[in-house]
């Protein structure tokens, strides 16, 4: 069950993480820094200071709601509402999953490679079947100076 509500609470990488690492998303954790891309709070931009599993949200730090009573309280935003701008690597756990590639990629990358070793083996082929028609135009050659 907490597996797929960590799952849950993730949000998409900026563009320049996207190239950083070879994925689209990521799970938020605490002191990840994220901006608001949609809702009431949009264009804000801070570090997580708190992760609600049970409303998929967090809260930012420094956004808080005042009360009626004049207490202050933390305003939580979904976390689908948010862009992660810069990651948390105090994990080394963390940063060797965002690294790894996804099996997707990793198919297509082995697909690439079938098909090129095939084309070679291809081009093998011919080379070696042009050098045998060669090595029989040079014999046939030869044959025909001998008779004259």
């Amino acid at each position: 069950m907490n597996q797929t509500i960590s799952k849950q609470i993730c949000a998409t990488l900026s563009k320049d993480l996207r190239k950083k690492y070879p994925r689209r998303s990521a799970r938020i954790m605490i002191d990840d820094t994220v901006k608001v891309i949609r809702g009431e709070y949009k264009g804000l931009t801070g570090k997580v200071a708190k992760i609600s599993t049970e409303s998929n949200s967090i809260a930012i730090e420094g956004n808080k709601k005042e009360k009626l009573k004049g207490e202050k309280v933390d305003v939580y935003i979904h976390s689908t509402n948010t862009v992660i701008t810069s990651l948390n690597t105090d994990d080394k756990w963390r940063v060797k999953i965002l690294e790894k590639k996804s099996k997707s990629k990793i198919k297509a990358m082995k697909e690439e490679a079938k098909n090129k070793s095939e084309v070679k083996s291809v081009d093998k082929k011919k080379s070696e079947v042009k050098s045998v028609d060669k090595k029989k135009d040079l014999k046939d050659g030869i044959k025909d100076r001998v008779k004259k």
